[in-house]
């Protein structure tokens, strides 16, 4: 069965919130850089105004690949480098009067909204190793930093850091909790009790979205209309509870004969919709006959091997989304010729 109308919402909702916090990102982050880089103009810190006006023109450049592109994971992993580069350099700096690692406070949590709970933290705790390399390093930054600063800086740093991931990871563990109970809830509600196989709603409510999203994983589409033959008698002979059995029966031997991309329904009382993607009507016509066969040679009621039980077939082709209905209408027309030319027969 087709991924779920949950799954697709949810990663919807999902890149959604990743495209505005990069759009957010990209653009205040730009901004403010820009401003501060003509505030900066005219002093005599060139180093510092080429690190600001760089970094905004990146970002900015980021951006409108993104809005050419769409590749938005690739985006986010590009901006997340970014702003692992930029701060490494601007805390190696010092930024304006000694001020850069107030600026750092922002980045792990930009980075745990792009990037997610695990990669966030890989990328955070490389910026923090570099901190502190930096830092704590011989000489190796130009700006000076008072012992005690970086002291808090860390510890406060530090703090965010574990905020941000314990926030991040448990979001993403809800958010994954929630996609399956609503997983379950949507496949409890289109799935047949008795059959296990998909049921009405399923082919009413998800299956045209599919088909329309993705038309060429499905037509030319085969529609094959099946039916089990004199099941009246069968339950007025043997009882319901028999006549139950030979439905599982059935969906248990349709599910075997189909491939794992055929969709097989219980479409109401014994009749059953098979749906086959990328098949023609002439292939369906040789599928629906070999199960046919495989009815007849099988014994749905084991406690009654002499019960030759049968079934008829009817099986029409839908070229688009927009033609599956009718094309069910013509396989139902074909089955009840099937029927009335004496049944166990496809047409």
């Amino acid at each position: 069965m087709p991924l779920s109308q949950s799954h697709h919402k949810a990663a919807s909702i999902d890149q959604l919130r990743r495209r505005y916090i990069l759009l957010f990102a990209s653009y205040i982050s730009s901004l403010t850089l820009l401003l501060m880089g003509f505030y900066h103009l005219f002093s005599a810190d060139l180093s510092l105004q080429l690190l600001l006006f760089s970094a905004a023109l990146a970002l900015l450049l980021i951006s409108i690949w993104f809005h050419r592109s769409q590749q938005l994971r690739l985006a986010c992993s590009l901006v997340a480098f970014f702003a692992l580069f930029f701060v490494l350099l601007l805390v190696w700096h010092g930024g304006s009067q000694n001020t850069a690692l107030y600026w750092v406070f922002p980045v792990p949590l930009i980075l745990f909204g792009l990037l997610g709970a695990q990669a966030g933290i890989i990328m955070n705790l490389l910026m923090f190793a570099g901190l502190v390399f930096l830092l704590f390093g011989p000489e190796l930054h130009q700006a000076r930093y008072a012992t005690a600063e970086v002291a808090r800086f860390l510890a406060s740093f530090s703090t965010v850091l574990a905020v941000g991931w314990i926030n991040e990871h448990f979001r993403e563990r809800s958010h994954h909790s929630m996609s399956v109970l609503q997983h379950s809830k949507e496949q409890q509600a289109n799935t047949d009790v008795l059959t296990s196989l998909a049921n009405r709603r399923f082919l009413e409510d998800v299956l045209p979205e599919h088909t329309k999203q993705q038309p060429e994983l499905f037509f030319p589409m085969a529609v094959v209309m099946a039916d089990i033959d004199h099941f009246k008698h069968i339950n007025d002979s043997f009882g319901h509870d028999q006549g139950d059995l030979v439905l599982q029966q059935a969906a248990l031997l349709f599910r075997q004969k189909l491939r794992t991309q055929d969709i097989c329904c219980r479409y109401g009382g014994e009749e059953f919709l098979l749906m086959l993607p990328k098949t023609s009507l002439q292939d369906a016509v040789r599928v629906a006959d070999k199960i046919r066969a495989a009815i007849a040679q099988k014994r749905l009621l084991p406690q009654h091997p002499d019960l030759v039980i049968t079934g008829s077939f009817g099986v029409a082709e839908a070229t688009a989304a927009e033609d599956i209905p009718a094309a069910i209408k013509r396989a139902d027309q074909q089955l009840y010729l099937s029927k009335a030319n004496g049944r166990n027969q496809v047409n």
